[in-house]
């Protein structure tokens, strides 16, 4: 299984960044930006870390609704939506199911020294990945991830899904030559206007390895 260890995010305690900065690998079908633009969640989301699973699908729901996606009946849903999401130490190895395929599930080591109790590094990730209703073809996977010293899950729901769809529908040129790109890492910087305010994307840049 391919690993690759991506930044996840750039807390203050860990490395004065300014801003919240989240790692995001997305993989496109070359067709995935046109037609409706409708959806329906999978049965199978479950997998979102316990009873979060309702606060993420509501998150990107929401997203979704800003972007001109519209929720509608599985039936007549022109995207079926499988969600995921994980909650590790990062100090634990990242081999699992939903970082197959390079996901950015990973994030660099914390720097050797005492650390206060309550300190340990989690690695919190989300993975949402498009299936074409008609032929069950995986039309876009989008992964994002972030690092901070909370295990709850709870306060990077927002920060998680506006990393992951700050640039979808993904139709990132390659190099002007007008050829979809089928595969792109990039680093994505948020700040909140408020402290109880949505995340805003303020810079994506493409992230280096």
């Amino acid at each position: 299984m391919k690993t690759i260890l991506l930044l996840a995010a750039c807390a203050a305690a860990l490395s004065g960044c300014a801003g919240t900065q989240i790692a995001v690998r997305a993989h496109s079908d070359r067709s995935s930006s046109t037609g409706a633009r409708t959806y329906a969640f999978a049965d199978d989301s479950g997998a979102a870390s316990g009873d979060r699973r309702e606060d993420f699908v509501s998150a990107v729901g929401h997203r979704l609704a800003e972007l001109g996606f519209t929720s509608v009946p599985a039936p007549a849903a022109r995207y079926r939506i499988a969600l995921s999401q994980e909650t590790r130490p990062a100090s634990v190895g990242i081999a699992y199911t939903d970082c197959a395929d390079g996901a950015p599930c990973g994030a660099p080591s914390v720097a050797p020294g005492f650390e206060w109790p309550g300190a340990t590094p989690y690695l919190h990730s989300l993975t949402l990945r498009f299936f074409d209703a008609k032929d069950g073809r995986e039309a876009y996977k989008v992964s994002a991830a972030k690092r901070d010293r909370d295990r709850d899950v709870k306060r990077d729901i927002d920060d998680l899904v506006a990393g992951a769809l700050a640039r979808f529908p993904f139709d990132d040129r390659d190099g002007g030559t007008g050829d979809l790109a089928a595969t792109s890492d990039w680093k994505v910087t948020l700040n909140k206007p408020q402290a109880d305010g949505a995340p805003r994307v303020t810079g994506i840049a493409p992230l280096k390895h």
